[in-house]
């Protein structure tokens, strides 16, 4: 069996699983999900605001640079980093990334982290998609509290 394999080929988790709808997307440093309120069940959710700072959970964003031993988890110091940097559009406006790379204590869980930007509409679905080496991820949603 042949598979192709590329540099990269992202992909953001999606609750529940299937590729679709609601992103695996916390408010950053917090166990909040960026999702309508009472959404997930047997997890908080609520909407994210302007300038809140989102943890989006995807894979096969490539090579890292520090990247850990085969099936061993990510350090957390140094943390490996993609070497290349991704693009995240929310609603159509890209976000500011500020981190990009393996989750630390797990194996082969990338995270990236973004800021909502101002002025993004209300809505419980606002698309949003990560772009990383010309490759673009499936497009998932994120709730955002508005302006």
């Amino acid at each position: 069996q042949s598979v192709p394999l590329g540099p990269g080929s992202p992909g953001i988790f999606t609750i529940p699983s299937g590729g679709t709808g609601q992103g695996a997307i916390q408010i950053a440093n917090t166990v909040i999900f960026a999702a309508p309120s009472g959404s997930i069940q047997g997890a908080q959710a609520q909407p994210a605001n302007s300038g809140d700072f989102l943890t989006i959970y995807c894979t096969g964003l490539g090579a890292v640079t520090n990247p850990p031993a085969t099936g061993a988890p990510a350090p957390s110091y140094p943390p490996s980093t993609t070497t290349a940097t991704p693009q995240v559009t929310i609603g159509g406006v890209q976000a500011e990334v500020t981190f990009y790379g393996l989750v630390p204590g797990f194996v082969g869980l990338y995270q990236v982290n973004a800021q909502v930007p101002a002025g993004l509409p209300a809505g419980d679905a606002v698309p949003l998609v990560l772009t990383i080496g010309g490759q673009s991820s499936n497009t998932v949603t994120v709730a955002i509290s508005g302006p």
